[in-house]
């Protein structure tokens, strides 16, 4: 593993990108739990800080394919700087808003604001490989690196959230985030060098490219059983607050968060360095399938160390069904339309975070914890319906494999998925 990392990392400019990249999308990890950590401790409603996630989540989702389009046209130098400053400018001015006790709806609008201008720091560092790596070994060992690097934050995100959350104060996360976003994202537009050539994208959307490629033959069900995975994290991330509040360990849940993360890293690790036979068509199902199983026991939980265990476990079941997304996905739309593809995927995603978060804490307000699980299974079983539609489309359109490479496989990662707290990696 770690000679192919060093290949990747062989590439002039690689590692100062990859690694102001990890800094730029740090943040990613930590504002969503942030906002529910926020709100929930100043208010006492879960409800609430549902409301002002997905507020955060699902304009930043709808918004992803047009940021992305700008950021093609007009470059990451020139735009990334000014999203940068504004994303961690209305961040601030959320804060603010909540401090200052406003109206739900400012508080809404304020941090919608912040999710439409969310930097796409994801998508952008890939483009940089994908522009870099023109030996498609060195390719798809960089998109590995970036898996493990997504991991990575999502791993020290969360606990890093909550430790300054209860150690520092409740909005001290939030206001980290901006100033590390900011930071990071100045910084990431600075090297040129290694800057997609605006001419290749203007080329990739000449001709039929023109057409949105969730129009590719199966493309939107691949972005509509991503809805289903989607609202796993949310409903997730909520129902593990508030459980850990009820348990009066209210930091908790950040380790709880993390550990989900460690569990989705290992998962994928062990899955990815192995080769599977089952098509793609079917994975859509069968994964799905295995998460709703793997999210079972959390609704007989009792005590915190028993929901790590079982997190762990949900975390490493997650992360299969993620790669398997992502890459029919890779297979359904054209090698012009991937960027856009992977972000529609992504933004369902998204999508689904934002109903998690929002209804998860409805129900967790009116009913308990063990319904707000329950909710995350519900999300995972509308996956697994979603992928039983459309398998005569997937078996159907997504490309084969090209002759002379590995048998087909799961361990085709492209781009690797969100967690709780981090849907948002690549869905501005």
């Amino acid at each position: 593993m770690l000679s192919t990392y060093r290949r990747a990392l062989e590439i002039p400019g690689a590692w100062q990108f990859s690694t102001t990249g990890f800094v730029a999308r740090l943040p990613i990890a930590m504002v969503g739990l942030g906002i529910v950590l926020l709100v929930s401790g100043r208010t006492g409603s879960y409800a609430a800080a549902g409301i002002l996630s997905a507020s955060f989540q699902l304009p930043a989702a709808l918004g992803a394919v047009v940021t992305s389009r700008w950021i093609d046209r007009v470059g990451q130098a020139r735009l990334l700087p000014w999203l940068a400053a504004t994303n961690a400018l209305l961040l601030i001015l959320f804060v603010l808003t909540v401090e200052a006790e406003l109206a739900l709806i400012v508080q809404a609008v304020v941090v919608a604001g912040a999710g439409v201008s969310q930097p796409a720091i994801g998508s952008m560092v890939r483009a940089r490989w994908a522009h870099a790596a023109t030996d498609p070994s060195r390719l798809r060992s960089a998109f590995a690196l970036e898996s493990v690097v997504d991991e990575l934050i999502f791993s020290v995100g969360p606990p890093i959230t909550a430790l300054l959350a209860v150690q520092l104060a409740l909005p001290s996360p939030i206001m980290a985030g901006a100033v590390i976003g900011l930071v990071g994202g100045v910084a990431l537009a600075a090297q040129r060098a290694t800057q997609p050539p605006l001419a290749a994208h203007r080329a990739d959307t000449a001709g039929d490219h023109r057409r949105s490629a969730l129009f590719q033959p199966g493309a939107a069900l691949v972005a509509l059983a991503a809805v289903g995975i989607g609202s796993v994290f949310g409903a997730y991330e909520v129902t593990v607050v508030a459980f850990s509040a009820g348990e009066d360990a209210p930091g908790a849940s950040g380790l709880i968060l993390g550990v989900w993360a460690v569990g989705s890293m290992i998962g994928g690790l062990w899955f990815g360095a192995r080769s599977w036979r089952v098509p793609l068509s079917r994975q859509m199902v069968i994964l799905p399938a295995i998460v709703v199983i793997a999210l079972i026991p959390p609704l007989f939980v009792s005590s915190l160390p028993t929901l790590a265990l079982v997190t762990a476990v949900g975390g490493a079941s997650v992360a299969p069904a993620l790669i398997a997304a992502f890459s029919i996905t890779e297979r359904l739309v054209p090698a012009a339309q991937l960027t856009e593809g992977l972000t529609w995927t992504n933004s369902g995603l998204a999508v689904g975070f934002s109903v998690g978060t929002a209804t998860a804490g409805f129900v967790v307000d009116s009913f308990g914890t063990t319904w707000g699980f329950a909710l995350a299974i519900a999300g995972a079983t509308f996956s697994t319906v979603v992928g039983g539609v459309g398998q005569r489309s997937f078996a159907r359109h997504a490309r084969p494999l090209e002759p002379g490479s590995a048998a087909p496989a799961w361990n085709d990662d492209p781009l690797p998925g969100p967690h709780p707290g981090g849907v948002m990696d690549d869905a501005p």
